[in-house]
């Protein structure tokens, strides 16, 4: 019966015909169960797929994902944010918002980053951490245990979304993006998330995320895009940024030109090796780089420490991060990180080899 349901929202959705919310909160439900085939399930995602969806559908299918989702709830003081981007956006850059969420926690802000391996580019956030001695089986436990005490853990999102394991297989087998693509940076798996910064890469997204998610209990969301296709904020080029706060959306642009910043060509913060893109973004959290590849981690820190509200000024972050890259203080709370969730000794192996 099942099957037979879904089978038939799909012919509707092709068809284009209305379908109501309870029939698209069954349909999304469904597609996580294992008595449903791959096939039928592919043939819903490409029919979504085809067919677009709305800001309340994808509303809809965030909720679901967090439904299905092994929570936390640590307990911290203050602000507890995400920085996470959609990928996509083929720039070759190195991970920048994995160096800026290190900065920006280096402030006291506590930082619960949220991320996979690439799909798209050259190395993911979990690939940056895995290769530097974070084990991403580390325990749930220890996971909250290293957010309450040191400020910032990694949350691998297959192990806190194990239900996605299925569709990421299928859609892999697609070859051609789905909406859940872009669901995995909407739906951090603690449950007191105050503010989450999100890169998005295709601006056509802008909108329908920001409508989806301005109803939630997150108290500040931050979307930003480059106009020259990165999922962060670019010193190389102007930048959109949405604020949603108190039910209401913000516009902004932000210009590096007006900013205390090194505009930057676009190959100056290009990595052309995944042991390129490990150093230079160790290099950048350790104030060791060159002044673009760390500019544009500066700049997407500022915007975490406003998620953070250590400011609400882009300048006075702006400050305040490069005071930080400066100081010995990121690259502590990573190997403190580090030495809590995986092995130090390899982070040790690797800044001797980067001459670190």
């Amino acid at each position: 019966m099942s099957t037979e349901y879904l089978q038939l929202q799909t012919r509707k959705i092709l068809a284009k015909e209305n379908i109501d919310e309870s029939e698209f909160r069954n349909s999304i439900n469904l597609i996580f169960l294992d008595e449903i085939s791959d096939s039928t399930i592919a043939s819903f995602l490409t029919a979504l797929t085809y067919r677009g969806v709305s800001y309340n559908e994808l509303r809809i299918i965030r909720e679901i994902m967090i439904n299905h989702a092994h929570s936390i709830t640590p307990s911290v003081t203050g602000p507890l944010i995400d920085t996470c981007g959609t990928g996509g956006d083929m720039a070759n850059s190195f991970n920048i918002s994995t160096a800026a969420s290190i900065v920006a926690c280096a402030s006291g802000i506590n930082v619960a980053k949220h991320g996979n391996r690439s799909a798209s580019g050259m190395f993911g956030s979990a690939d940056f951490f895995e290769y530097i001695g974070f084990n991403l089986d580390i325990s749930e436990k220890a996971i909250i245990d290293s957010l309450e005490s040191i400020g910032i853990s990694f949350l691998y999102a297959p192990k806190f979304h194990p239900r996605l394991k299925r569709i990421s297989s299928i859609r892999k087998q697609l070859g051609f993006k789905t909406i859940f693509n872009i669901i995995g940076p909407l739906c951090n798996p603690c449950t007191n998330i105050t503010a989450q910064v999100i890169g998005i890469s295709d601006p056509n997204f802008f909108d329908l995320i920001s409508n989806a998610m301005i109803k939630t209990n997150i108290k500040k969301i931050i979307l930003v895009h480059s106009l020259d296709g990165m999922d962060e904020l670019s010193n190389t080029a102007k930048n959109n940024m949405l604020i949603l706060k108190s039910g209401k959306i913000e516009r902004h642009e932000v210009d590096p030109k007006l900013l205390d910043l090194k505009v930057a060509k676009k190959e100056e913060i290009q990595v052309g090796s995944i042991e390129d893109s490990v150093k230079t973004t160790l290099q950048t959290i350790y104030g060791k780089s060159t002044r673009a590849k760390e500019d544009i981690v500066i700049l997407n820190a500022s915007i975490a420490l406003i998620a953070g509200e250590k400011t609400t000024d882009i300048n006075d972050g702006i400050k305040m991060a490069r005071e930080l890259v400066k100081s010995e203080i990121p690259r502590t709370r990573l190997r403190e990180l580090i030495s809590s969730c995986g092995n130090v000794q390899k982070l040790d192996l690797i800044e001797e080899k980067f001459s670190l």
